[in-house]
């Protein structure tokens, strides 16, 4: 995957993790934070495996500081 593809999934990582960590907060919605949470999760560390096979350490500390970023954005 290209730069701009991880980076792109990073960020929908992050959006499904803070999604979830909202679904946590509201009455009625844990499920659903619950399964928002563990999506990005999950996505966020198979796109991290991937960068660290694929992608050159530019990549990576992209990824990386994306990811942080976002989370500290949200």
């Amino acid at each position: 995957m290209d730069r701009i593809g991880l980076v792109d999934s990073i960020y929908n990582a992050v959006v499904a993790i803070d999604s979830g960590r909202k679904g946590f907060a509201t009455r009625g919605k844990e499920q659903e934070g619950r399964i928002s949470y563990e999506k990005g999760i999950s996505e966020a560390l198979a796109i991290f495996k991937e960068a660290q096979t694929t992608a050159d350490p530019q990549t990576l500390i992209l990824c990386e500081y994306t990811f942080l970023s976002q989370e500290l954005e949200f």
